[in-house]
């Protein structure tokens, strides 16, 4: 989450530079938003008292959802449109980096799911997996790959400990805070 917050602040930074847009709170705020739209079916199956930890099914189609969202946020503006393409596509690669099973990156041609680079193993699993730069996990194996090597309180061991993981996350939101502010 802190990861896609900074990632909207510095997309609405490159867009101020881009297309001489005044680089104010609020823009940089819906920036912020824009790259936390496609956690929206967290929340929702959330209130549903649903598995929130699998969100990735609802709106994580990068193919579909950046183009749809910036037409629709073309009607605005190309700024905005450009805004909503790199803070949405920002979340998608965040979310394909480390933890997780990745995203659906080429649906609806495949449901296969794509993740690069680290992935997290809680240090109590005996078992690890082959450290690669690309993996492709089939959708039908998540919920399998998850009771074999997944974390149920990965947000607890991550985000309260000093986490490789967590550390890049708080870094990347403080350095976007920290340019914004000296931007001002």
């Amino acid at each position: 989450m802190f990861l896609d917050i900074g990632l909207g602040i510095f997309a609405a930074m490159a867009v101020s530079a881009l297309w001489d847009v005044p680089l104010t709170l609020a823009f940089a705020a819906v920036g912020a938003c824009f790259a936390l739209l496609p956690d929206l079916d967290f929340v929702f199956l959330a209130i549903r008292r649903r598995n929130a930890l699998h969100h990735r099914e609802g709106l994580h189609y990068p193919l579909l959802f950046v183009p749809i969202g910036a037409f629709i946020f073309s009607w605005f503006g190309g700024a905005w449109a450009l805004l909503f393409a790199l803070a949405s596509l920002g979340h998608f690669i965040h979310d394909s980096v480390g933890i997780g099973w990745g995203v659906q990156w080429l649906f609806p041609f495949t449901k296969d799911h794509y993740s690069f680079f680290y992935i997290y193993k809680p240090r109590w699993r005996a078992e690890y997996l082959p450290r690669q730069w690309l993996y492709i996990w089939k959708h039908d194996e998540i919920d399998a790959l998850d009771a074999r090597y997944g974390d149920p309180d990965w947000i607890r061991n991550i985000y309260s400990t000093w986490h490789p993981y967590a550390v890049a996350e708080f870094a990347v939101f403080l350095a976007a805070i920290c340019l914004f502010w000296l931007l001002q």
